[in-house]
């Protein structure tokens, strides 16, 4: 039947206008026996050679008069072979390549050429497919790409980011341009792993991934760690296409996040160096990168910061400070001070903050600016919290055996501790261990903290508050909560910032009267912190301020000297 249908074809060139070249590929499949097959104007088969039914595993019989689809593997959309039919239908040849399922179930590659056979009018009454095994070439295609590709987001991995920085380098080097590389670290992503799991902390990581890439405009993104992304920009000659590709990586964190039924907020922080100015090699820019994304990571949330030399000594005196700090939380060398709250209708303490300190050996007192941000971000928060948690809650009970007046102590919870799992649990072993009262303890919470993972923190605080726990938003007004959620979340008391209170001399008290008219519209109470003047005092009085804390009443005291403080009827 081969040679009948040979010379069938040798008589229909004639007829039919082909180029040379299609020609030869024609009687190329035919005397090398490549994968052939023959169909008729509606694709139905009418002839197959023995190779198509090796590589297939069907036999001629269940092949002719059947089209391809029964050799469909699902891989291709069928949009594919809408363009495929469009190009032939038209009398134009086709090429491509097809993945294709064998009879047996397994899958095979091919590289396929489709040439259609014209009638006197010029329309395809037969297609000839001539096709060759490319399975091998394909699967030695995928291990190269699984090797320098990241398996879940699909971007270029550490392996591929290595070897084309240092080809970057190279090209940059001989080019004599600028070469910018953009080091990406998400902000806090271990406290949405620990607290949603991390199924869920890969699905956010993918939509990271698809934001970042539709920003690219040419420049290569890697992910080169857990929640670490790298951008290489060639040419970066203008330090303003520098700059703005950094506020543009930002702005895609200004929208939240929408992770099945979660919904996050996320601010990255982002470190530049620059050849040849921060390094000639590979591996001095990554290590510079790094610094900067430090130092914009100790600024403030969703910043860059392009690499100067000094950041180093920075660099260095924090790892410094952390190895202090972890040998401090182990050898129990932290401190926990006490402020009043004072009620304005009595003019007495009904209450108190706990506020940490640490007074280092040789550093001496290093503020709770320094040391906290950097207890979150080297992952210590959670052990500093716990530990917190328990000082106060033994020192309530040692007041209270001492008869002292049953004062509710504040005590600030980070995000990531709060986010935890098992925080609510690890809390009421805390209450019940030291015999505490639950309404004895309040929780002060960042209004920031309020926009991650609403529906998680929701379900954490209806928890904290079926206990007894007093929840408190602090730092009110300098964050982005909405009304909606200050009128759904369980909270009992607002704080407003102290940035408020020392400008309430000087811009008046309207912005903080606010405040206070919308707290108790929704009946909760509000504390001013930060109180030194008596005229900020009076201001607060006279618009309804339920409590203040500040050094006009006290400063943060030891336990001995506020239990002499109480005691005297300060």
């Amino acid at each position: 039947m081969a040679n009948d249908t040979t010379n069938k074809m040798r008589v229909e060139y004639a007829d039919v206008e082909y180029s040379l070249k299609e020609l030869k590929d024609i009687k190329y499949a035919l005397d090398q026996s490549m994968i052939v097959a023959i169909t008729d104007q509606q694709g139905k088969m009418i002839f197959v050679n023995d190779h198509f039914c090796k590589i297939s595993k069907y036999t001629r019989e269940e092949l002719i008069g059947q089209d391809h689809r029964i050799l469909n593997s699902g891989h291709h959309p069928k949009s594919f072979f809408r363009d495929m039919w469009r190009t032939i239908g038209k009398g134009k040849v086709w090429k491509g390549e097809i993945c294709n399922r064998a009879k047996d179930g397994s899958r095979y590659w091919v590289q396929t050429t489709i040439v259609p056979f014209l009638n006197e009018q010029g329309k395809p009454y037969q297609y000839i497919a001539i096709r060759s095994d490319i399975t091998a070439q394909k699967s030695m295609e995928q291990i190269r790409h699984l090797a320098y590709h990241d398996e879940l987001t699909g971007l270029p991995n550490r392996r591929m980011f290595n070897a084309s920085l240092a080809e970057a380098v190279e090209s940059s080097a001989r080019a004599k341009s600028k070469l910018a590389l953009f080091f990406i670290d998400i902000n806090r992503f271990k406290h949405l792993n620990d607290s949603l799991g991390h199924s869920i902390g890969d699905l956010f990581l993918t939509q990271v991934a698809e934001r970042l890439t539709g920003l690219s405009g040419g420049n290569t993104i890697y992910r080169v760690g857990g929640d670490e992304f790298m951008i290489t920009m060639q040419h970066a000659d203008d330090y303003a296409k520098i700059k703005e590709l950094a506020e543009a990586a930002i702005h895609l964190f200004s929208e939240s996040f929408r992770v099945e039924r979660h919904e996050y907020y996320a601010t990255i922080s982002i470190g530049i160096s620059i050849y040849p100015y921060h390094g000639t090699t590979a591996e001095d820019l990554v290590k510079n990168a790094d610094t900067a994304m430090y130092e914009a990571k100790q600024s403030v949330e969703s910043s860059f910061r392009i690499y100067h030399p000094a950041m180093n000594a920075n660099s260095e005196e924090l790892l410094v400070l952390e190895t202090k700090l972890r040998r401090a939380i182990e050898k129990n060398q932290l401190q926990l001070y006490y402020q009043p709250k004072i009620d304005l209708h009595t003019g007495k303490p009904i209450g108190m903050e706990a506020l940490i300190r640490w007074f280092d050996a040789e550093s001496g007192y290093v503020p709770p600016s320094i040391f906290i941000p950097l207890a979150e971000e080297r992952g210590l928060i959670s052990a500093i919290g716990d530990w917190t948690l328990l000082t106060a809650c033994r020192q309530i009970k040692a007041w209270q055996s001492e008869q002292l007046p049953s004062l509710r102590v504040a005590v600030n919870i980070s995000a990531n501790q709060l986010m935890q799992g098992t925080f609510v649990q690890k809390l009421q072993k805390t209450l019940n261990d030291t015999g505490v009262p639950p309404h004895l303890l309040e929780l002060e919470i960042t209004e920031n903290s309020m926009m991650q993972n609403t529906q998680q923190l929701m379900q954490t605080l209806v928890q904290l508050k079926a206990m007894g726990v007093t929840i408190a938003i602090d730092d009110f007004g300098t964050g982005y909560s909405s009304l909606n959620y200050l009128k759904q979340f369980p909270i009992d008391v607002l704080k407003i910032d102290q940035s408020f209170v020392r400008d309430l001399a000087v811009d008046g008290p309207a912005f903080v009267a606010a405040i206070i008219q919308l707290a108790h519209a929704l009946n909760l109470r509000v504390v001013a912190e930060g109180v030194e003047q008596k005229i900020e005092l009076r201001l607060l009085r006279d618009h309804g301020c339920d409590f203040v804390q500040g050094y006009l009443y006290s400063k943060p005291l030891p336990p001995d000297e506020f239990k002499r403080y109480i005691k005297n009827g300060f």
